[in-house]
């Protein structure tokens, strides 16, 4: 979170351009943009992996597994 705020703030201020500063965290100029829109909207939260927390839709029965 410290990185992406830090490539964030000199993005605001004009030094990196949108697809620099993807290519500083590993992603593309568009994920970039999906993480500045979640950023601002709730912060840091916004940027914590959703899944977390979730079982998985392919996870298999407990009763499966007990047979």
């Amino acid at each position: 979170m410290r990185k992406f705020r830090d490539v964030l703030s000199r993005w605001n201020g004009g030094d990196l351009s949108m697809m620099e500063a993807g290519e500083l965290l590993g992603m593309s100029e568009r994920q970039f943009r999906r993480y500045r829109d979640r950023y601002e909207e709730a912060g840091d939260a916004g940027l914590l992996d959703r899944r977390l927390g979730k079982l998985s839709t392919r996870r298999v029965p407990a009763e499966a597994i007990e047979e």
